[in-house]
């Protein structure tokens, strides 16, 4: 049998390190009183002493340092506030961004089992997000604000509702840590939970969850570099089961100081439902208002019948399933 790699963050020989340097701790002021009021300890005694136990001393410090920094640096996490604060200095100052990725759709029901096309994202800073899609069958509009949100799909309002693959867009559009916690606590984000996490080589704090529960809805943002990696949401299966996972991966540098993902993950049940590929890019373009004024929208593309009834609360999941499986057709 291969041995597992033990956790740092939660073996118990770590742990017991952790008390080991702070017992370490405590003894220091007693050694110093000690040799104090010690007057019987000469300076040739104390130089004998140095030269006989000096290895021996030498390790004591170093692991007493080593100990002493590991017991510091896990003893206290930063509060979530804090932790998104920094994750939105890493993305820098912005106005404006648009990007054209490629969106590749995995679905079994598809010939050869996936799809390709080509998105533009809109973000005008701090809160607002607009995507066109274009295909052979026709072209599709989401737009997220605060206003709400609308889903368009050739020229018809099908939803006023945000499309559940755009929850990527939540640790990427919005940069004020007020917007951002309001967004996640709205989506039932613990935000008085944290705590450290390891997920394949990065160590990260988990905002929301106990790692490693993965139970609940939380936010993944690398330690070192404070950008997102992972974004965990409950989906909306039988029972909560069908969980899914955003993952950010391969961030480039889009200039001095800003910095975007270059492929985003959507995994659903386990699989690899979607990714989008950065392919180019603009950085503080002009966007016209209109592009996301909603209300203007509304009365540009053709309304919801009024004839319909409007959904009620035990149909709003059948509605976001249609809404996702309008969304699938535009690409037949």
């Amino acid at each position: 049998m291969i041995p597992m790699k033990r956790d740092p963050c939660k073996t118990s020989p770590f742990a017991q390190s952790l008390r080991q340097a702070q017992i370490l701790v405590l003894k220091i002021p007693k050694v110093f009183l000690r040799l104090k009021s010690s007057p019987s300890l000469t300076l040739n005694k104390i130089e004998h002493s140095a030269k006989v136990s000096k290895p021996r001393a030498s390790y004591l410090v170093c692991a007493f340092v080593v100990l002493g920094l590991a017991a510091a640096s896990h003893s206290y996490v930063l509060p979530a506030k804090q932790i998104l604060d920094f994750m939105i200095e890493q993305f820098g100052s912005t106005r404006t961004f648009v990007v054209l990725q490629k969106t590749v759709i995995y679905d079994p029901a598809l010939e050869g089992g996936m799809r390709e096309v080509d998105e533009v994202l809109y973000y005008r800073y701090p809160d607002r997000f607009r995507c066109e899609v274009s295909t052979p069958g026709g072209k599709q509009v989401r737009v997220v604000g605060p206003e709400g949100a609308i889903f368009v799909t050739n020229g018809k309002i099908i939803a006023e509702t945000e499309n559940p693959f755009d929850h990527f867009k939540d640790l990427l559009l919005y940069r004020q840590a007020e917007l951002l916690l309001k967004r996640l606590s709205e989506l039932d984000v613990n935000l008085d939970v944290v705590s450290l996490g390891r997920y394949k080589d990065s160590i990260a704090y988990v905002i929301g969850a106990k790692y490693p529960d993965e139970s609940v809805h939380q936010v993944w943002i690398e330690k070192n570099t404070f950008r997102p990696i992972r974004y965990v949401l409950r989906g909306g299966g039988p029972n909560n089961a069908d969980l899914e996972k955003i993952e950010y991966t391969d961030y480039m540098p889009l200039d001095k100081g800003r910095w975007y993902p270059a492929r985003i993950l959507f995994f659903q049940n386990g699989r690899l439902a979607r990714m989008y590929v950065l392919k180019t890019f603009r950085v503080n373009p002009e966007l016209p208002d209109q592009l996301f004024d909603i209300p203007y929208l509304k009365t540009v593309y053709q309304p919801i019948a009024s004839t319909e009834p409007p959904p009620s609360p035990e149909s709003e999941l059948d509605e976001v399933k249609k809404t996702i499986r309008d969304f699938k057709r535009t690409f037949e």
